[in-house]
């Protein structure tokens, strides 16, 4: 039987170990990954940076060379890949504030309509906190209470339940 028990708990403390030196080295792996991306995201970073440098300065190079036709077609293509982007935004900006302008009070409407997206955000918000909701809970009326009359025919439950009224109209009588 000791046998038994020192096999078992031998088994136990080999899993524990196990688990141990696993999460050390699982923890070292995701250092290194960290170490690794942050890497990455930095030279990237920095790419960006350069690569803006030098069209500035390439820029600049076609100003001094007075080549503005070729600067103008430069930035011509670019604007024209950007006006994709900016009648994108334009309808979301505009979906966002049809949204907003349903939220507020008809009477209101009219007054913001030509607004700015956050100012809408900001009086919707500010109207919405200010609307009093309807409560959770309503009250209940209690039924005015009825003249027990013969007390003796009432059950238990009943009784108990008008106690008080029994007595006052038995000191009553």
């Amino acid at each position: 039987m000791s046998e038994e028990t020192q096999v078992s708990d031998e088994a136990v403390v080999d899993n524990g170990t196990e688990n141990n030196t696993q999460e050390p080295a699982q923890n070292e792996y995701i250092a290194e990954s960290k170490k690794y991306r942050k890497r990455a995201q930095d030279a990237e970073t920095r790419l960006a940076k350069l690569e803006q440098q030098l069209q500035s300065q390439e820029n600049a190079k076609l100003k001094e060379k007075e080549e503005f036709k070729t600067l103008a077609e430069k930035l011509e293509a670019e604007n024209t890949s950007l006006s994709s982007y900016k009648d994108k935004y334009d309808g979301l900006v505009e979906k966002r504030k049809a949204v907003l302008i349903e939220k507020l009070p008809e009477d209101k409407r009219e007054q913001f309509i030509n607004k700015d997206l956050d100012v809408l955000e900001f009086m919707v918000s500010e109207l919405s906190s200010n609307t009093p909701a309807e409560p959770q809970v309503r009250g209940t009326v209690k039924a005015p209470k009825k003249d027990i009359g013969d007390w003796t025919k009432l059950s238990d439950k009943d009784k108990r339940k008008n106690w008080s009224d029994i007595l006052k109209s038995y000191t009553k009588k």
